[in-house]
């Protein structure tokens, strides 16, 4: 047991005060290369031999992860590796003279670095790349891989939408140096997506790096080369048609059920207003989605503001058909181009069927009006047919009241109540004039107010018949106008799906799938 302490309490002083009387060593082999690279090294001169000679730079770009497209800004999130690589004369050396280091790092602003940047970035702070160190190997080759999330500005182009493609691209170059001086030149696959984090909304079928140089107004005679990587993106539609395309689709069928609700349940126009009121929800959630520009109107919103016209006629369409519905004799009278339209011809065509009534081409009437002659003597003919008709009713009623005048009063007195003859009914006038041979006066007064009272109800039925009548009238017109907006309204969405078929971004989705 003392053994062991005595041996604890020499390591621990041999622990602490060890290090002071034995210093430990670094690395000198690699401190003695910093040492040597760095010597007499400028970091604002370019790793050239010849003045004349420009630095070559290859850059390659290792998309990670696409972050966000905001449509509305027209701005793209992306993380992404920037790799750079060139080459510095000055930082050679022989790995055998330095214990076989064959790398080494450095931080930023030790030695050069080609002053890159991304053209049309909008971050606040312009260049969003991380400062990393830079790898130096032995035969001077300089390795530069700074990561960083990108802000760039994209044009969105909306008209498509959501079936549209977008084109966006990083444009890297020189701010300083010329062409003659650096050299910009894509790396092998210059754009790398292999480990790319693939994103729920878009899809990225391609992408392709190019290289272009352009003259500049403050320098005619240099070149300015820059490599531009293009994102091929497709918008995945799923989203967007589970959320908003269906949901608005089944909200607009149900402006149909607003005609098939009986007009007595008072809620055909709520139900319409609903269904507008809806429409207009799903435009204002595309409208916040949507950049503000009068330069395209897109797709979804062209679908949207059709439904929103669809619910808007339907809903004009059913005021009318409730103001037709509740027609009566007494205030609207049916004309009759009116009535062979309503009640004929469009039955006819859209296949209704009227209890009583059977249509076929024979029994159509014509819409085109009638000859003036015809006309008027249609009209001769009615008016004579009407005059007769009274005349033989007031023939009728005055034969009665003469029969009870006879009896009653004597012959002498009949001619003076003659003058109420033509307020008398016209049949039954032969019955009760040979009943009134065998009966009394108090019988007769009995018959005769009991016509009265027949003459008065069969005239209030009658009319309650053509009332009813022509009020039916009015509310089969009401179904018919309902069937022709359901008919123009399924052609009006017929024609919208063919919109949207035939959208080119569509078509191709599904040629590149083949």
């Amino acid at each position: 047991m003392k053994k062991q302490n005595v041996a604890f309490t020499l390591a621990f002083f041999w622990t602490l005060f060890g290090c002071e009387f034995f210093p430990i060593l670094a690395s000198h082999d690699e401190r003695r290369l910093y040492e040597d690279l760095l010597r007499d090294y400028n970091n604002l001169e370019r790793p050239v031999e010849y003045h004349a000679k420009p630095v070559i730079v290859h850059l390659k770009v290792s998309l990670q992860q696409l972050i966000d497209v905001d449509e509305k800004n027209q701005i793209v999130h992306i993380s992404a590796w920037l790799d750079y690589l060139w080459n510095d004369y000055k930082l050679r050396w022989d790995p055998t003279e330095y214990g076989n280091i064959s790398n080494v790092r450095f931080p930023v602003g030790k030695i050069w670095r080609p002053d890159v940047l991304l053209y049309n970035s909008v971050d606040a702070s312009f260049d969003s790349t991380f400062p990393t160190n830079m790898i130096v190997y032995n035969d001077g080759n300089v390795s530069w891989v700074p990561p960083g999330i990108f802000k760039i500005s994209c044009k969105i182009d909306i008209t498509w939408f959501p079936f549209d493609e977008q084109r966006c691209f990083f444009k890297f170059g020189s701010w300083t140096y010329s062409g003659f001086y650096v050299d910009l030149q894509p790396a092998e696959g210059g754009f790398d997506t292999s480990e790319y984090l693939p994103n729920g909304e878009w899809a990225l079928p391609m992408t392709t790096v190019a290289r272009t140089e352009k003259f500049y107004d403050c320098c005619p005679n240099e070149p300015y080369p820059d490599l531009t990587f293009f994102l091929h993106m497709r918008r995945r539609t799923l989203y967007y048609g589970f959320n908003l395309i269906m949901p608005c689709l089944l909200t607009t069928t149900m402006s149909l059920l607003g005609f098939t609700l009986p007009p007595e349940a008072g809620e055909k126009i709520t139900l319409q207003i609903t269904v507008l009121l809806s429409i207009c929800f799903f435009l204002s959630i595309l409208s916040e989605m949507s950049p503000p520009t009068s330069e395209a109107v897109p797709l979804l919103g062209l679908f949207f503001s059709s439904c929103m016209l669809i619910v808007t006629a339907s809903t004009v369409f059913t005021v009318y058909v409730l103001n037709l519905h509740y027609r009566t004799p007494e205030t609207h009278e049916m004309g009759t181009k009116a009535r062979a339209l309503l009640l004929y011809w469009l039955p006819w065509m859209l296949r209704m069927e009227r209890p009583g009534v059977v249509l076929c081409w024979e029994t159509l009437p014509s819409l085109l009006p009638c000859s003036k002659v015809l006309q008027s003597k249609k009209h001769s003919e009615s008016l004579m047919r009407n005059v007769k008709d009274c005349e033989s009713g007031v023939r009728t009623s005055i034969e009665i009241d003469h029969r009870v005048q006879q009896l009653l009063f004597g012959n002498g007195r009949a001619l003076s109540f003659r003058r109420g003859a033509s307020k008398s009914m016209a049949a039954g006038g032969t019955e009760l004039a040979a009943l009134s041979d065998s009966a009394g006066p108090a019988l007769l007064l009995t018959l005769q107010k009991i016509q009265r009272e027949l003459k008065l109800i069969t005239r209030r039925m009658t009319e309650a018949d053509r009332e009813g009548e022509l009020s039916s009238n009015w509310k089969f017109a009401a179904m018919v106008n309902v069937f022709e907006v359901i008919k123009e309204e399924c052609q009006f969405r017929w024609s919208i799906g063919c919109a949207f078929i035939c959208s080119p971004p569509l078509w191709s989705q599904h040629s590149s799938e083949f």
